[in-house]
């Protein structure tokens, strides 16, 4: 790639404290996000995968700087660094009236469509508020920006005076897509946005999002735990386990061919729709989640790892190159491929 990437996520830790007795003092942590590095590329798609609890949803409130309004005493280490033209940023280290200036260029599509709206908003004012925060254009011109967006997303004109409460769920996605591209941003995190849809009105979104993706050239991280829809959508897949990355590469190298015993087990996982191979080899992992709070030493899977040694106990595996732009943690795979 001649050119930088978007964003650049480097050694990312976000640690949430845990406070208690009669005096709230910190009696623990819970380690939500334990050093995780990759980077978006410009019009790239990032699916980021894992099962509930990883640490996925934390990595993209980090990554558009919202973690301080969720929980202010969070606690939040390494770079995210984004290359706007000549200029970058880590977003890591601004206050939230310094990222106001940027928040234009990174937008996010949350996972309810029925809470991210506010209702007592028109389609209208939802769409348009970006466009008075982050332009300079006038009320026309805002009004023909917001006409032009809900024709992109598949609405009408006429939605445009109406409230949340009148659509169904699928159209209040593309409500919120169309708010995200208003601005023109360079990346949009789409936190798991289709896993509170219909499985018929999923595909439609996840089209949508494509063909969008395409015409504003803008990149997506795409965090969900469908892999099949991840798959379809990404150019890149991560796959966190625990707070940890385990695994990064080219989509269909990753979800075809996983090289790390913990890909390998949640690919295994994704049903197939035919009754031929309903049989097929599924690897069962055993034992319990570790929780983040306790986290096992060394890597963070050994615990429920089929291929473990004594080894995995003392150091956390940092990602290394398998084979071209495909990176693993896991130093007894990497051993057996070279």
């Amino acid at each position: 790639m001649s050119q930088k990437p978007v964003v650049e996520v480097k050694n990312l830790k976000v640690h949430f404290p845990i406070h208690g007795g009669i005096i709230s003092k910190k009696v623990g942590t819970v380690k939500a996000v334990d050093g995780i590095s990759f980077s978006i590329g410009r019009r790239e798609i990032v699916g980021l995968v894992g099962e509930s609890g990883c640490g996925k949803t934390t990595v993209g409130r980090a990554m558009i700087n919202i973690l301080h309004h969720v929980a202010p005493d969070v606690e939040i280490d390494g770079e995210i660094l984004y290359h706007f033209g000549d200029e970058t940023v880590d977003f890591a280290k601004l206050s939230s009236r310094e990222v106001r200036k940027y928040r234009s260029r990174v937008q996010m599509i949350f996972q309810d469509p029925y809470a991210s709206l506010n209702p007592r908003m028109t389609v209208h004012q939802i769409i348009e508020e970006p466009l008075k925060l982050h332009t300079s254009l006038n009320e026309s011109k805002r009004r023909n920006k917001v006409i032009d967006l809900l024709g992109k997303v598949g609405l009408q004109a006429v939605h445009a005076d109406r409230f949340p409460h009148e659509f169904s769920g699928g159209q209040r996605q593309r409500v919120g897509i169309a708010r995200a591209l208003a601005t023109n941003p360079d990346l949009i995190i789409c936190d798991e946005p289709v896993s509170a849809l219909d499985v018929s009105i999923q595909a439609q979104v996840i089209n949508l999002m494509m063909d969008l993706q395409k015409e504003f050239d803008v990149s997506f991280l795409f965090i969900a735990h469908d892999l099949s829809v991840v798959e379809h959508i990404s150019d890149q897949i991560a796959v966190m386990y625990l707070g940890n990355l385990m695994e990064f590469g080219p989509a269909k190298q990753v979800y075809h061919h996983p090289k790390h015993p913990y890909s390998t087990a949640l690919l295994s996982a994704v049903p197939i729709p035919d009754p031929t191979q309903k049989n097929r080899n599924r690897i069962v992992l055993k034992g319990d989640v570790p929780t983040p709070i306790n986290k096992p030493s060394g890597c963070s899977f050994r615990t429920r790892c089929p291929v473990v040694e004594e080894s995995c106990a003392i150091n956390i595996p940092t990602l290394k190159e398998v084979e071209p732009h495909h990176w693993l943690a896991c130093p007894i795979v990497l051993e057996k491929t070279e």
